[in-house]
């Protein structure tokens, strides 16, 4: 615990980073294929998405868990994770490649999505999940940047106006590469075994069956996730597909916090869940109360300046995406707060659970996509995407509390009121100085939330000494 600080430093720092690099790639991109390219890209990773939910099948998740626990052997535990996820990727990408050979007639499209889907390959022997369990954060986060610094050099300096967009997934593919490389030489230094620990009593074949309800609750969250994408295709234009795609990649770009937290927080979860309930429930509280404060505080700020981040950094062509990065700004604060919830449910052994609470999500994000509301069309894919992660969260709020009692009233319902008045407050007087109020609007806003929220002096020590 006591390397907790340094370890969010570096992971923070190397989230911040690799997500710049990433957002620079994106602005290249936007300026040089424009909204039609950057629809094709959005089919392609997509459909890169949907590939990685079969090639992964939970085994990450579930490798991650097994190497924070320390009863196993990480040689063992390496080895037999990483061929059941190689075997899974070859067998993706040929059945997938074959597949989208004949489905996709346009050519460019269907190359794209392909050549994304051969990158699971190299993908696939990222030891990332290793790493977070057995808390080497800063090769980690070494390995994230150079990962992306490679993607990044690769599109600069082989993509140059629309017809080069086949190089974009032959260049994610060769960062990951880089990334999976790195971790693998890494990984010969780290002790692969105590007089603790044993071997891993499974084949690769048993490690897929054991992962199948964690890759099932994976599935339902990323077909959601990515299905907007698939939406707009088949009702709206590409460039309307492009406005949403690069609203949702800014949105993913911040949802960087809610990586770091689950690198950090999982690992700690799984050990708590082991230590007591008692010891669970301080650390579930404090944290959930901690990611609620971030959250809100910093759609607050993403609602104030996106009016002139997208103008500002795409072009004012992207203008139409600001009313979709806005609805998707409290998908992204809801985003944070279920994180907490899940990867508690996974701790505690409780997959089932985690994936029941999903399906319900998912039948309200397919009820608003069937039967939508009246209104901009353009705006109904991202609405029903908040629809999904608020009803998930709030299944999973009913079985959580079964398990540690704490008041969603507080760390919900009270910072969402207080941020609703002082947002309608500033949009009555934002004429006056649209500066001024901006600054004050924010300003207001944390001191606000701290005490909407309950975060005692207490609590900040706590996050300070320990994080969780």
């Amino acid at each position: 615990m006591k390397r907790l600080p340094s370890e969010l430093a570096a992971l923070s720092l190397a989230e911040i980073g690799s997500k710049l690099l990433g957002l620079v790639a994106i602005t290249y991109l936007a300026r040089t294929l424009g909204p039609e390219g950057m629809g094709i890209i959005a089919l392609g990773t997509a459909i890169l998405m949907y590939g990685s939910i079969f090639a992964d099948l939970g085994l990450p998740i579930l490798g991650t868990r097994s190497a924070a626990m320390e009863k196993v052997s990480l040689g063992s535990l390496r080895i037999k994770i990483s061929s059941a996820r190689l075997l899974l990727s070859i067998s993706v990408a040929l059945l997938g490649g074959a597949l989208l050979w004949f489905i996709i007639s346009n050519t460019v499209s269907r190359d794209v999505a392909i050549l994304y889907l051969i990158g699971l390959i190299p993908a696939s022997l990222s030891l990332d999940w290793l790493f977070q369990g057995i808390r080497r954060i800063g090769t980690l986060a070494l390995a994230r940047i150079l990962g992306m610094t490679v993607y990044l050099v690769m599109v600069l300096a082989l993509v140059e106006s629309s017809g080069d967009m086949i190089f974009v997934p032959i260049a994610w593919g060769g960062g990951v590469a880089v990334q999976a490389l790195f971790l693998w030489l890494y990984s010969k230094y780290i002790p692969t075994s105590s007089l603790e620990t044993k071997p891993l009593d499974s084949t690769p074949i048993k490690l897929m069956r054991e992962s199948i309800p964690l890759g099932f609750a994976n599935l339902i969250a990323q077909v959601v996730l990515q299905f907007p994408i698939i939406y707009l295709t088949l009702f709206e234009s590409s460039s309307d597909v492009g406005l949403y795609n690069i609203a949702f990649r800014v949105i993913v770009v911040f949802l960087m916090l809610d990586r770091v937290y689950y690198t950090l927080f999982f690992p700690i979860i799984s050990r708590s869940a082991q230590e007591g309930r008692e010891v669970l429930q301080r650390r579930f509280y404090r944290a959930i109360k901690f990611i609620a404060l971030i959250g809100f505080f910093l759609g607050t700020v993403f609602i104030i300046t996106g009016g002139k981040l997208f103008p500002l950094l795409f072009g004012n062509e992207f203008r139409a995406s600001v009313p979709i990065f806005d609805i998707l700004v409290i998908y992204f604060i809801l985003t944070l707060l279920s994180s907490t919830l899940s990867f508690t449910l996974i701790a505690l052994k409780k997959e089932k659970l985690y994936t029941r609470s999903l399906i319900v999500g998912a039948i309200g994000f397919t009820g608003i996509l069937l039967f939508p509301l009246p209104g901009d069309s353009q705006l109904v894919a991202p609405l029903a995407l908040v629809v999904f992660q608020l009803i998930t969260f709030l299944v999973m709020v009913r079985h959580i509390q079964d398990e540690i009692p704490f008041s969603i009233e507080r760390v919900v319902l009270f910072p969402m009121l207080v941020i609703m008045v002082l947002l309608t407050g500033g949009a009555m007087v934002m004429h006056l100085s649209p500066l001024i109020v901006s600054i004050a609007v924010v300003i207001l806003a944390l001191p606000s939330l701290l005490f909407s929220i309950g975060f005692s002096r207490d609590d900040w020590q706590f996050i300070k000494r320990s994080i969780l």
